[in-house]
């Protein structure tokens, strides 16, 4: 994960580079007053129906005051809970209508649909919980959770959610609050083994399980 707010490189086709044009603003508003609302928007999207994480305002929000990294972490975390329930509720009662947009425009949500709903036969809860934790696409999860409600309760979505997102900022704001100028350096190198090993956990848990049954 990088945490560096320099600018993706974009071109000037439109709407070709919109994500990186979106990106950009994002991390634009990391400076302004507004930017925790804009930190909440970010973190609503990604849950239901957009790519951009919310780290990446996050992480320089909490560089610049690490004394609200709570405060940036709760916002993340409320707001990612809320969007996974609008994805829910897009998945469970707007899918027909809004499948060939998503499918379309946001990236890797066909190619992981079909296996989401695989995870979601051998078990749910575990699956929930690695995507909200780990950097797997959420959005994809709680908009399938959603089209399989006969299975998977709201609750248990909120439930996974709020652990795992919460879990996943608030170890990052930690991380910021404690070590400071260090903590750039401890995130880049060890977040994306630490999240690998919760991968790897998580799937043998899932074994585990399945082989149970």
């Amino acid at each position: 994960m990088s945490t560096n707010p320099q600018h993706m490189e974009a071109t000037n086709k439109w709407p070709g580079s919109w994500v990186v044009w979106i990106y950009n603003k994002v991390i634009d508003s990391c400076s302004h007053t507004y930017a925790p609302y804009v930190l909440a928007v970010v973190s609503f999207t990604e849950s239901c129906c957009f790519i951009i994480p919310p780290e990446v305002m996050q992480l320089p929000m909490t560089y610049a005051n690490r004394k609200k990294a709570w405060l940036y972490a709760g916002i993340s975390t409320i707001a990612s809970v809320l969007g996974a329930i609008a994805g829910y509720y897009i998945g469970h009662m707007l899918w027909v209508e809004l499948q060939p947009i998503l499918f379309q425009w946001i990236p890797g949500f066909e190619a992981n649909f079909d296996k989401v709903g695989q995870m979601y036969q051998e078990n749910v809860i575990g699956a929930l919980f690695l995507a909200a934790f780990t950097p797997i696409p959420f959005k994809v999860f709680t908009v399938a959770a959603g089209v399989y409600a006969a299975k998977i309760p709201l609750m248990t979505l909120i439930m996974t959610a709020f652990v795992g997102r919460g879990l996943r900022y608030f170890i990052i704001g930690s991380i910021v609050y404690f070590f400071g100028a260090k903590a750039q350096e401890l995130i880049e190198r060890h977040f994306k083994i630490f999240t690998i090993v919760v991968m790897v956990l998580g799937v043998s848990v899932l074994a585990f399980l399945k082989l149970r049954h």
